[in-house]
């Protein structure tokens, strides 16, 4: 009984004494190691990009009405309403459609246009025999030397003159119908939306719709990161259903804040898309980066590299012998992931991003030290999130 008591107590001093080895004398070597996590300053680009989302619209789009000409159709347009109506004689063409301009697209009957412009012929024809009788009148008159009748004559002149007018607008009127209702593509498009069938009265709005093959994006960009948006910036376009990359520009940034149920500011900026494929539809979900600053050709480093404020940066040189040199340098674009260095430091020099030790640690703090956490050298950009639609990301190659 006494021996296994004695073996029991000698089990519990080892494992106390194994305890102590692993949490006390081992810690405290690896505590006095500072392990450097180093990458080299290398030569590339540095951009600095706005993200955010959208839907693929057409950049333009036309409505044709039976007996009127193609109207522009936009969010706060009017579109106009046919006067009669149209019964639809041919359809030639089925939404997704590509038409060039010019091309026939429907065609109505015309009878009842065609009564009412033998109708305004007539009439005009009268009108211009009573300007003839009035012109005559008004000339007897003159030569009678009689102001009461050259009076009259002259008034009798302006009224036919005026139902002239009127009858040589109507009859024009009517000719222009009659050639509306044969509809034609007014640009090179993409019918979008055909509201006719053949044998049957068009409606009084829209018959067919036809779009632009230029697409654009509309996106919403926090106020936070509007005053990096200019026009003529250079974007990116990734259109996820159909797998494709497309560039664009900034075209236009809405000077009005568009309403937010969270609370967020922000403001529409258009995108429009250069070479859209045919496969890329308008309400497609896009994805839009926007180049907002780029330096490309020089020397960069992880932006954790960075110790200090700005005007006042240094980065931490790791020399072969395993020393550290605190190094001023001159910064120029600095995004979240990357820093562009204009003097202080040469290429291949091993700048310090953090420590082994920081790899256990809290979140990385960004650019002002290694305290809490590290950028992993070469692991690609690092994102911030802003309340709302876009967020800011700096990238370097």
């Amino acid at each position: 009984m006494k021996r296994k008591l004695l073996a029991l107590v000698v089990l519990v001093a080892v494992g106390i004494a194994a305890l102590a080895v692993t949490f006390g004398g081992l810690g405290a070597a690896a505590a006095n190691t500072t392990q450097y996590l180093t990458t080299p300053a290398t030569v590339g680009d540095v951009t600095d990009d706005v993200a955010a989302t959208g839907s693929l619209a057409a950049a333009t789009t036309y409505g044709l009405v039976f007996g009127a000409d193609p109207y522009l159709a936009t969010s706060t347009a009017t579109a106009p309403q046919a006067t009669r109506t149209w019964p639809v004689k041919d359809v030639r063409v089925k939404p997704g459609d590509r038409v060039k301009a010019g091309a026939i697209l429907a065609t109505a009957l015309t009878a009842d246009a065609q009564r009412d412009l033998d109708t305004a012929t007539a009439n005009l024809r009268s009108a211009n025999i009573n300007v003839a009788l009035a012109e005559e009148r008004l000339t007897q008159a003159q030569d009678a030397n009689n102001t009461d009748a050259e009076r009259q004559a002259t008034l009798t002149l302006l009224a036919a003159q005026n139902q002239h007018s009127k009858a040589s607008q109507d009859r024009g009127a009517i000719q222009r119908e009659i050639k509306a209702a044969t509809l034609r593509a007014p640009i090179d498009g993409v019918v979008s939306a055909v509201n006719i069938t053949a044998g049957f009265d068009a409606p009084a709005g829209a018959a067919i719709t036809i779009a632009s093959p230029t697409l654009t994006v509309t996106t919403d960009v926090v106020e936070s990161d509007l005053p990096a948006i200019q026009t003529g910036q250079a974007a990116s376009v990734t259109v996820t259903a159909i797998g494709t990359d497309l560039s664009g520009t900034v075209t236009a940034i809405s000077p009005t804040a568009s309403t937010s149920q969270s609370g967020v500011v922000s403001y529409p900026v258009t995108i429009s898309i250069k070479d859209a494929p045919a496969t890329a539809r308008a309400g497609m979900s896009a994805d839009v980066t926007i180049t907002t600053a780029s330096a490309t050709n020089v020397l960069v480093v992880p932006a954790s590299a960075l110790q200090g404020s700005s005007g006042n940066y240094s980065v931490l040189v790791l020399a072969a012998d395993g020393t550290t040199t605190s190094v001023p340098v001159d910064v120029g674009l600095v995004t979240n992931s990357m820093a562009e260095i204009k003097s202080g430091i040469a290429e291949g020099a091993n700048v310090v991003t953090g420590t082994t030790a920081e790899l256990v640690g809290t979140t990385n703090n960004g650019r002002g030290g290694f305290g809490g956490g590290v950028a992993i050298p070469g692991g690609g950009p690092t994102f911030r999130q802003i309340d709302g639609g876009s967020t800011r990301r700096g990238t370097g190659n």
